[in-house]
């Protein structure tokens, strides 16, 4: 079993992203952020990942094998992206004999709305073929959020009934069903802007603080994406 050893000034954690087109990476010491990367995942994702994560981590001036473990967003979102940030992290992890911590890619782009107010986070990814990625969340008055619903495929017009009025909807789907969003009244929902609704790697790593070890994996074998599509896919090799 893989043991993490408290630091006074809290674990050593490298957070990767690659849920949405744009892949991020951080190394955080406890809440404070040492080091962040961010770029687009377009040519040969693998090998930027990879170079992300040595940039970010020799930007923070830690060796990997100082890390007390990785945390990685697990979609839903961009298959290719969470598909090789989680296929390099639970290479990573082996290799440096680290647990890794998975984190929903949902309740990561949830923390971009922690404002103190009240008001439920709907996200509304949108999932192709009429549907969208879902769950809800509050704040929980102490800098992060708490999950109100597990992360679901469901047609939109089943989320936007179930929800209170005032709630956030963050996600591509606030575009691609907007005419469905707006039959419901221009007053129920709060629309967000598209620039909050990119997970980054800095709010993984806040997360990851804020929970580790809980968890998190001794053995990294187990990890998998979450691909809320599976049974209607012939994807194989998990």
């Amino acid at each position: 079993m893989v043991k993490s050893t408290r630091q006074e000034t809290g674990f050593k954690i490298l957070g990767v992203e690659t849920s949405s087109p744009v892949f991020s990476v951080a190394v955080a010491q406890g809440e404070r952020i040492l080091s962040v990367l961010k770029e687009p995942g377009v040519g040969r994702p693998s090998v930027l990942l990879m170079d992300l994560i040595n940039e970010a981590s020799a930007d923070a001036g830690l060796e990997l094998s100082a890390l007390d473990g990785l945390a990685v967003s697990i979609g839903p979102g961009s298959f290719t992206g969470w598909r090789v940030g989680v296929m390099t992290v639970k290479t990573l992890a082996w290799a440096l004999k680290k647990p890794v911590l998975p984190i929903s890619s949902l309740e990561v782009t949830a923390q971009n709305f922690l404002d103190g107010s009240p008001q439920r986070i709907c996200l509304f990814a949108d999932a192709r073929k009429g549907k969208v990625y879902t769950a809800v969340f509050s704040q929980d008055g102490g800098g992060g959020v708490r999950r109100l619903s597990e992360d679901r495929l469901r047609l939109p017009e089943e989320v936007l009934k179930d929800l209170t009025p005032g709630t956030l909807l963050v996600g591509e789907g606030v575009h691609r069903y907007k005419d469905l969003i707006a039959s419901h009244g221009p007053k129920k929902f709060v629309l967000t802007p598209e620039s909050r609704w990119i997970p980054t790697a800095e709010a993984l790593c806040r997360i990851a603080a804020s929970r580790w070890p809980s968890g998190a994996l001794d053995d990294p074998h187990p990890l998998v994406p979450q691909y809320l599509y599976s049974q209607e896919s012939d994807i194989t090799g998990w």
